[in-house]
């Protein structure tokens, strides 16, 4: 039976991968995610931050210890919106807190009223009043992000507390646009008023009312569709979100019941600004990273799922290197140490390989993947490797192409940093030596080039702790290598 016939090509997206609950999940970032207090989850773009928020969302609350989770997805969230809320709030730095606090509290109350809903539990005077504005100004009893921000919270005309009749909710006649509220400052004035009213009432209803249940919310892709020229505002927005998250969580009176968890790139977290972001890191976070190991783990696991039952492979201990006729390639290398030395360390370049290999592998007598097909899709994964690069940093570091017109017209796969800065004045005009020097640290810091270490060519991908010296040789990522047409700068290098 030809690998072809039972092994697929893999979604290299979480979102459209239908099998991600049945292989993916033996992170150790998921047991700590459900299980400590740590609530910022850390990870480069393809580590696998999408697919653990996927997990949260698919999964019922005796997986995930007890917790019932609402998932917000950020890919297509109106940012702007956010400014509505702050304009005549003081300090600039806490200007978004309660905005954030005022969607946090309507989701995690609409989420409480509907376990108590499902449990028979009756609700009390305090949640039918939560219940009945949910309703009425959302349209919906679990609003979405965009019902959210865009309801008819400006068209309150006054907010009666839960003491008063639960039918005496007053609206203005007419829809009113968000265009008309950012142009309008009495209704913009209204907005703020009745939002952060109904949010000092929600937040109390729900710490009276949540009891033993435990919610988690969790928030993906606040990274998407941010407009160059505007980052510097969706920093300070991010700012505050971490600012309410780290909030909740030491809250004495929410103790567990209720857990904000952002999802976040890595380079992005280091990007802001703001105090006791190093302490944050090491208290709260969760870095999500890879080793040859469980990369083969992740991937072993689809190969176990598809495996025909009468069809025996190698031993247990070659894993997901099974899947070739022969059990080492150039330099008495495994077939699958050599693709992780072509990948960033992630699942989603690990994926992409095989896939690769998969379009090039043409029926043997084994029925296994050659050696020859791994050096074939060898290419092909350097041009996505590529793309991916871009489409990784084009948002946030615009320069990302010209940098790789850098090396690619460097032509060697090696190089000093006179090479690299002979180059980037060719590239780049006025270039200033302070310039240079970060561009180089970027892609240092990227793993896009690398340096020795102990006689071996590292990244830090693969070494977190590596550290740059300017005074050795670099070298261009071997996942970048045919895309950039580079060629090795010597023969005694080594893969």
């Amino acid at each position: 039976m030809d690998i072809k016939d039972w092994l697929p090509e893999f979604q290299v997206s979480a979102e459209t991968d239908r099998d991600l609950q049945t292989y993916f999940f033996k992170l150790p970032a998921i047991k700590e995610i459900i299980e400590s207090r740590a609530w910022l989850v850390l990870g480069r773009k393809g580590t696998g931050k999408t697919a653990i928020y996927e997990h949260l969302r698919k999964s019922n609350s005796n997986d995930i210890n007890g917790f019932n989770s609402i998932c917000l997805n950020f890919s297509d969230y109106p940012w702007p919106a956010h400014q509505l809320y702050k304009d005549s709030m003081a300090g600039e730095l806490s200007a978004y807190q309660k905005s954030w606090m005022y969607l946090f509290y309507i989701k995690a109350l609409s989420k409480l009223i509907d376990i108590k809903n499902k449990n028979g539990v009756p609700l009390n005077k305090d949640l039918k009043w939560a219940d009945k504005y949910i309703k009425t100004i959302f349209g919906n009893p679990d609003p979405t992000l965009r019902e959210v921000l865009f309801s008819k919270i400006a068209r309150l005309k006054t907010i009666k507390g839960p003491s008063a009749d639960i039918n005496e909710i007053s609206l203005d006649i007419g829809e009113i646009s968000l265009e008309e509220v950012a142009e309008n400052a009495h209704l913009k004035q209204k907005l703020k008023t009745n939002a952060f009213t109904l949010l000092s009432y929600f937040e109390k209803i729900f710490k009276d009312n949540v009891d033993n249940e435990k919610i988690m919310i969790a928030l993906d892709q606040l990274d998407e569709n941010w407009l160059e020229g505007q980052i510097e505002e969706y920093s300070k927005v991010l700012i505050n979100l971490l600012n309410v998250c780290r909030n909740i969580s030491s809250d004495e009176l929410l103790s567990d019941k209720l857990k904000v968890v952002p999802f976040l790139r890595t380079d992005i977290y280091q990007s802001l600004k703001f105090n006791d972001k190093n302490k944050l890191l090491q208290d709260s976070a969760i870095t999500i990273s890879w080793d040859e190991n469980n990369l083969n783990d992740m991937y072993y696991e689809r190969i176990k799922k598809y495996k025909p039952q009468e069809l025996q492979l190698a031993e247990e201990k070659d894993r997901s290197g099974k899947v070739f006729e022969v059990s080492f390639v150039r330099q008495g290398t495994p077939p699958f140490k050599y693709i992780c030395r072509r990948s960033f360390f992630r699942p989603r370049d690990i994926i992409v390989y095989f896939n690769k290999i998969r379009m090039c592998h043409k029926n043997n007598n084994s029925g296994l993947y050659s050696s020859n097909e791994l050096y074939e899709a060898d290419r092909e994964a350097s041009i996505s490797v590529y793309n991916e690069v871009i489409d990784e940093w084009s948002n946030q570091f615009p320069k990302i192409e010209n940098l790789l017109t850098v090396l690619q017209t460097i032509q060697v796969e090696t190089f000093d940093f006179n090479d690299f800065s002979e180059k980037c004045r060719d590239e780049f005009n006025n270039i200033t030596e302070g310039m240079i020097r970060q561009y180089i640290n970027f892609l240092f810091d990227n793993s896009l080039i690398g340096q020795k270490k102990q006689g071996r060519w590292e990244y830090i991908s693969s070494m977190p702790n590596l550290k740059i010296n300017l005074q050795n040789e670099f070298r261009t990522h071997h996942a970048l290598k045919y895309r950039l047409h580079l060629i090795e700068s010597r023969p005694s290098q080594n893969i």
